[in-house]
């Protein structure tokens, strides 16, 4: 990332000292910044299999976290917590380990601490779905304006009630219309109900 970064600086400033064409330093820029959008496969990829060696071997203990989150290594997935900076980083994965361990009391009270966002709201939603509460599941899930989130609360639901099948039907039908993150975790999800782990 360091090196791309004084790559176009170096470039910018030759650019600018052979007085190149104000439109062609701009193109070159939006090429470069689409270049290296579409080499990170978590924002436009299509193939999982790509995102989870990306995961695999990102240095960054976020993306260590959810390589093991999402393989279903929740001691190891713990331990990486201990290395995330951010403090809202570290609240965001300790919110979805406990989410994944069904501690929804402790859920609940880590996400208080959450500034408000869809995450949050998400969160909270999901906690209410499993406590059974139906007048806070719908207040939190009206203030969720993300319609993948929408999604994967009405397959939480079907989840929650029993019906595995339709569960993996709901899934199925949006994994085609996903890229990145969501669509990893969309086939993952997918992947849990159908070997039973939720």
């Amino acid at each position: 990332m360091i090196w791309l970064l004084l790559f176009v600086l170096i470039f910018a400033f030759l650019m600018g000292f052979f007085q190149v064409s104000i439109w062609i330093m701009y193109s070159v820029v939006v090429v470069v910044i689409v270049f290296f959008l579409f080499r990170i496969p978590l924002l436009f990829g299509r193939d999982t299999e790509k995102m989870m060696n990306f995961l695999k071997k990102s240095k960054r203990p976020y993306m260590q976290f959810l390589y093991y989150l999402l393989n279903n290594d929740l001691p190891t997935a713990e331990k990486a917590i201990g290395n995330i900076r951010s403090g809202k980083m570290k609240r965001l994965a300790e919110t979805m380990l406990l989410m994944e361990q069904k501690q929804f009391g402790k859920a609940k009270e880590l996400s208080g601490q959450m500034g408000e966002n869809k995450s949050k709201w998400y969160v909270l939603a999901n906690i209410a779905m499993y406590e059974g509460d139906a007048a806070a599941l719908k207040q939190y899930q009206e203030k969720i304006k993300d319609p993948f989130l929408l999604k994967m609360l009405e397959v939480d639901q079907a989840v929650c009630d029993g019906k595995k099948e339709e569960a993996v039907a709901m899934l199925e039908a949006i994994i085609p219309t996903l890229r990145g993150f969501k669509l990893l975790s969309a086939v993952q999800f997918r992947k849990r109900i159908q070997e039973g782990r939720v």
